[in-house]
């Protein structure tokens, strides 16, 4: 069973990241704990809406998503808190749409690499691009967004890696989407990547079978990412 994960878009209303900020060392420190978690990691926005969240959440099962994580004290405490402090911009409580949420299997590339001195940094910049293919094309864009993430990989040797993930991530409810989970050292390193031969290649190679996409940025401060889970192998 591939992993699953969640890309998360919380729209905080105004002036709220530093209490969301305060809300997710709690919720942090638990979800390392957690059975089934292998990544939780969490950004500002940086394109215009800095009261807006960015987080992937990781599982080997989803039940660590929809039964394990909101079932702790801590997530209950802490979400009491968001209520009651009004963080969300339109609706409060979890069935919020202020929670914008995407549901995925990993596909393929990969979240950490073996020989990253940095591979745990909590203050990685963190980009992400959704992809719609046409109907039934979505195999061919995962395709090249596959090969584009071997060609990355093999572009770089530790200790110093600037593109620290490069996942490619099949969403499980649109048939048509894809997206790709970018996570440089620094905002400079994502920019130097951005116009390197390898990634104007990749968006060559996914151009035929792409109809629309959308890319945001974050600057992660809390987390972590691809750990083995507490529960061991699934």
């Amino acid at each position: 069973m591939p992993d699953f994960f969640v890309l998360a878009r919380v729209v905080g209303s105004d002036g709220a990241f530093p209490k969301w900020k305060e809300r997710l060392v709690p919720l942090c420190e638990v979800s390392a704990t957690e059975p089934y978690s292998t990544s939780y990691y969490w950004g500002q926005d940086v394109d215009g809406e800095p009261d807006t969240l960015w987080g992937l959440e990781g599982y080997a099962h989803p039940i660590g998503f929809f039964i394990g994580h909101p079932a702790s004290e801590v997530f209950k405490r802490e979400m009491k808190k968001v209520d009651e402090d009004k963080l969300l911009r339109h609706v409060q409580g979890l069935g919020s749409p202020d929670y914008d949420l995407h549901y995925y299997d990993m596909h393929y590339g990969f979240l950490s690499r073996p020989d990253d001195k940095d591979k745990d940094a909590k203050d990685s910049f963190v980009v992400v691009i959704h992809f719609w293919s046409p109907a039934g094309r979505r195999k061919q864009l995962l395709g090249a967004l596959s090969g584009g993430a071997d060609r990355v990989r093999a572009s770089e040797n530790g200790p110093n890696i600037t593109i620290q993930s490069f996942a490619i991530l099949k969403e499980c409810l649109d048939v048509n989407m894809a997206s790709l989970y970018i996570r440089s050292r620094s905002k400079q390193d994502w920019e130097t990547f951005q116009s390197s031969n390898v990634f104007r290649q990749i968006l060559d190679d996914v151009a035929p079978t792409n109809e629309k996409s959308e890319i945001h940025r974050s600057q992660a401060f809390n987390g972590h990412i691809d750990q083995v889970p507490p529960i061991g192998p699934v």
